[in-house]
């Protein structure tokens, strides 16, 4: 049990807290010295704060000790968009209304009494469950129109929640079964797909993997919004694991993550086999990567006697981006190594200053993907990268190094910080390199290459559009005028 005072006052919360919690509550409490911790080993943990620091306290209560999860509001407008932009000139049949359709799949147990913005439990199951899910951006009166013109606002007036609004499974796999049949009809499932893809600029689908402490609803809404701010030219797919929800529960989720290797697996198959999409994009934030890294690690060894570039070929694996990745640095590179053959390339966001990988890395003992120590390698690991890093098929964004304004700390810049999701929207959409997305090239000691926002990003990736738009002009008017 941990008990917090405040004063003479106490709350007891009746849940049980791992060491490596206690090592990030006492890190927190380190901002200031108006506390006492009495008892600071074993399972019983009593902190006094000072009567000076009341409201501190309950500072530290709320965000460690609340399961509540936050409603989602629509992201700021990534840099590269603004009035000009033409990212939302799409099919007309999308332009009627503030709803965002996107699909999603899950491994987790269906709720026996489902309520409207939550159908599914905190638990895995036996299958992997496919469907769509809409939410609706904004109040019942904002029309398409009035939702276009503030998405491209820098400077909104108003704040935009993401409400869902409806839910539905479609097709059942068991992952017990072999021979992968489906269990439902799920021709409707990828039929809507297929229909997306079609109508999508780039013709890949993008399979977005959630991290710890996010509900069903948090996890497709931020799903909808890459598919929003891509002007709906991405085919999105949602892959909300069972994450249990709280941050006291984190090594819940790790664990779930684990146990959803087999389940994000076999997605990768059926989607593969299923649609006509060109490339499988991947984007794993945070815990996220706990799914996919064992993932794509698991599907190479389903396969043992396929050659690599024939199951590359199978799979369609493009793009694998991972966002401030919370997985154990070390083993990632064993396990990059036995996957890089089966994708077309690997992007890595660093952030030396992230809180909350800090907090992940004092919780398990190792530091994390997206916070690295490098003295943590051995001599193999780190001759490894090195050679990885040398090549094209693995890249680090260090925004840690980056002149990007207000970016400090930041955990969820992907999609809170208009330049990271900016460069994140162009790889999707375009498979642009580094270069072609603004970025600018350093060098390491040993010829490892690495990447960062020049101090003039903003300028530059509008002078790249501006280049681009003239492009797409010149390739119009030329198409128009040869002969039939």
């Amino acid at each position: 049990m941990a008990i917090l005072y405040v004063g003479s006052e106490f709350t007891s919360v009746h849940e049980p807290v791992e060491k490596g919690f206690l090592r990030m509550i006492m890190y927190l409490l380190s901002i200031t010295r108006n506390y006492t911790v009495e008892q600071p080993t074993g399972d019983n943990v009593k902190i006094r704060f000072k009567a000076a620091c009341p409201s501190f306290a309950l500072l530290i209560f709320s965000l460690l000790f609340s399961g509540c999860q936050p409603k989602v509001y629509l992201m700021p407008t990534p840099v590269g968009l603004d009035s000009e932009s033409s990212v939302f000139e799409i099919l007309e049949d999308t332009k009627n209304s503030n709803w965002l359709y996107t699909l999603y799949a899950t491994n987790r147990e269906p709720l026996s009494n489902p309520f409207k913005t939550n159908k599914y439990s905190i638990f895995p199951s036996d299958s992997l469950r496919l469907g769509y899910v809409v939410h609706r951006v904004g109040d019942r009166s904002m029309t398409w129109d009035d939702l276009q013109r503030i998405s491209l606002e820098g400077d909104r007036s108003q704040d935009l929640l993401i409400e869902q609004i409806r839910t539905r499974e479609m097709a059942r796999y068991d992952l017990a079964d072999q021979k992968k049949q489906r269990l439902d009809r799920a021709e409707g499932f990828f039929y809507e797909i297929n229909r997306a893809l079609e109508k999508s600029y780039s013709k890949d689908l993008l399979v977005y993997v959630h991290g710890a402490n996010s509900n069903f609803y948090r996890a497709t809404a931020q799903g909808a919004q890459l598919f929003h701010f891509s002007g709906h030219n991405l085919a999105v797919v949602t892959f909300s694991w069972p994450s249990a929800e709280s941050i006291l529960k984190y090594k819940v989720d790790v664990m779930h993550a684990s146990k959803t290797v087999p389940a994000f697996a076999r997605l990768i198959e059926v989607l593969a086999h299923n649609t006509k999409a060109k490339n499988i994009n991947i984007l794993a934030y945070s815990a996220g990567a706990q799914v996919v890294t064992p993932g794509l690690s698991y599907l190479r060894e389903l396969y043992p006697g396929l050659a690599a570039h024939k199951l590359k070929e199978k799979l369609r694996i493009g793009e694998v981006y991972f966002a401030a990745p919370d997985t154990d640095f070390g083993p990632f590179i064993d396990r990059y190594m036995e996957f890089r053959d089966i994708v077309e390339r690997v992007s890595i966001k660093i952030n030396q200053s992230d809180r909350v990988l800090r907090f992940a890395a004092m919780s398990n003992g190792i530091s994390r993907l997206g916070r690295p120590n490098w003295n943590e390698l051995s001599e193999e690991e780190n001759r490894a990268i090195t050679e990885a890093l040398r090549t094209d098929k693995l890249e680090i964004l260090n925004i840690s190094d980056s002149k990007a304004p207000h970016m400090g700390g930041s955990h969820g810049s992907w999609y809170k910080h208009t330049w990271v999701s900016n460069d994140l929207l162009l790889l999707m959409l375009f498979n642009a390199s580094p270069q072609e997305r603004g970025l600018v090239e350093y060098r390491l000691g040993n010829g490892e290459r690495g990447y960062y926002f020049p101090h003039n990003y903003e300028e530059k990736i509008r002078e790249i559009i501006r280049q681009g738009r003239e492009e797409l002009s010149k390739n119009s008017i030329e198409k128009s005028v040869e002969p039939q």
